[in-house]
């Protein structure tokens, strides 16, 4: 049987870590497949961090999406705590939730997926501004006046995407009412690294909590002193216009880069930081430099395809952070369209069946991030007065939708 795949000529649009997979994927298919990424450059690493199950780290060893030699720290428990005056520096042990997971360094992983886009087809400065459904074609248009036909055309576009707005311009991402306050520390300040080693710390306070954990450094370092500490913390902002004024008073659509965060803003934070961080945490947070925020959004959608526009990551549902998917639904995004071209003759109906399954699992997420959201953020209960029992008990209670994804925090 001769596979839909061989046959096509696709633009991926987006050219981050889903659109490097996609690219990667579909081209090892025997697409003909050209990427398009706005920037001018290669992206950037902001020293992030990317908790994935070990399952998984093997699957995309196996398909060499990475290399077996990539760095990352485990985590074998979320540790969860509240400040108390009884223990100042660490607070209150709630739970030493058990899991299992990799933490990795958001730039390795991405430069691990970019070398494995064929080389010409990564083009940087292309910034796509329509999309035009031509029946069995799709019309690319860019900025600078050029377009192209293909005859399949994949958004992995992020949580802004133009592919969806194209497909659904009805559909919203809604504001939660809160954001996510983040900052990377060299481990190299830390007066200690042992509280750090058990773990992804979960610091609850009223309104919100702080997650702290180490991932390799930037150049891949995992042993003692070359590490980040990677860390964010969810907080209510009602005036969120307000708060993304970056240093220039300029006002920023959903989220502030680093270097951007208004002085006194950032300075405004840390102190409150130290009203509701035991003391360990607090001295990491107001040690950071060039802290950056983005506001927490989320939506459905009711396809994952329209005609030959597709869309992957989150260009399609976008789920909160608390599920801890982002890249890891990109990526299997884009695994999951190669096979399903692959296994089929007729391309129509091979992304049917792939939209179907996607859009089904990855609304499902959008759900589970709501009730890890309720939980974890806007009815946070106080985790001082509960130990481990009550707060698996507390947990499997409130968060209820099932889910074969890791989505513990």
């Amino acid at each position: 049987m001769k596979s839909a795949l061989s046959s096509l000529d696709i633009a991926v649009i987006g050219g981050s870590i889903t659109g490097c997979s996609a690219a990667a994927e579909l081209a090892r298919g025997g697409a003909r497949v050209t990427l398009f990424e706005r920037s001018g450059e290669e992206l950037k690493d902001r020293g992030a961090g990317i908790g994935i199950p070990p399952s998984a780290v093997e699957a995309y060893v196996a398909r060499d999406l990475i290399g077996a030699d990539v760095p990352y720290f485990h985590a074998g428990s979320f540790v969860r705590r509240w400040r108390s005056l009884g223990e100042p520096e660490l607070g209150h042990l709630a739970w030493a939730q058990p899991t299992t997971l990799r933490l990795l360094n958001w730039g390795m992983l991405y430069r691990n997926l970019r070398a494995r886009v064929p080389d010409g087809v990564y083009r940087t400065g292309c910034r796509v501004t329509a999309l035009e459904d031509e029946g069995d074609k799709v019309r690319v248009l860019l900025e600078d006046g050029a377009s192209a036909r293909f005859d399949l055309v994949v958004c992995a576009d992020g949580y802004a995407s133009l592919g969806r707005r194209t497909l659904f311009p009805e559909i919203t991402t809604d504001y939660a009412g809160y954001v996510l306050w983040r900052g990377s520390l060299p481990e190299h300040h830390l007066k200690q690294s042992a509280p750090l080693e058990s773990g992804i710390h979960a610091v609850g306070y009223e309104g919100g909590h702080g997650i702290f954990y180490f991932v390799p450094g930037p150049e891949g370092g995992t042993r003692v002193g070359e590490r980040l500490v990677n860390w964010g913390m969810y907080l209510p902002v009602a005036d969120l216009q307000s708060f993304m004024v970056d240093r220039a008073g300029r006002v920023h659509e959903g989220s502030l880069p680093p270097g951007a965060m208004a002085l006194h803003a950032e300075a405004d934070l840390k102190t409150g930081a130290r009203d509701k961080l035991p003391a360990f945490y607090a001295d990491i947070v107001a040690q950071s430099e060039d802290t950056y925020a983005y506001a927490i959004c989320d939506c459905e959608i009711p396809a994952y395809r329209v005609g030959r526009i597709c869309l992957a990551g989150d260009a399609g549902a976008f789920a909160r952070p608390h599920t801890g998917t982002g890249a890891l639904k990109g990526v299997t995004d884009a695994i999951a369209l190669r096979n399903a071209l692959e296994a089929a003759e007729e391309v129509d109906a091979a992304l049917t069946v792939w939209s179907d399954a996607q859009t089904e699992a990855n609304n499902r997420l959008v759900r589970f991030g709501r009730q890890l959201g309720n939980a974890l953020v806007r009815e946070i209960p106080d985790w001082s007065r509960m130990d481990a029992v009550a707060m698996e008990r507390w947990f499997n209670g409130t968060v209820t939708i099932d889910t074969e994804v890791f989505a513990k925090e």
